[in-house]
């Protein structure tokens, strides 16, 4: 049930979004336009601010499992290694 109202839901965005550029006087698109770009600027300033000033706080609250920079460490080099095979066809 869940899947199929994310499914409707998409359907409707997908409408609404051709009715919406169809329709609507270009003033109005360009100011739509610009507004998603500012507010995804503010998305991408407050994800660094978060993670720069709030997290190192929050972080020993919350805790994190030893091991962890190891595990990341290994993480990284295996996400390396499957990259650099792609590129080498």
């Amino acid at each position: 049930p869940m899947t199929l109202a994310f499914e409707q839901l998409a359907e409707t965005r997908d409408y609404l979004g051709t009715q919406f550029q169809t329709y609507a006087p270009q003033p109005v698109k360009t100011a739509v336009r610009n507004v998603q770009y500012n507010v995804g600027k503010l998305k991408k300033k407050g994800r660094k601010i978060f993670k720069k000033k709030v997290w190192p706080l929050l972080e020993p609250i919350f805790g994190v499992p030893e091991g962890a920079a190891a595990q990341k460490r290994k993480d990284a080099k295996a996400a390396r290694d499957r990259k650099n095979k792609g590129s080498q066809r």
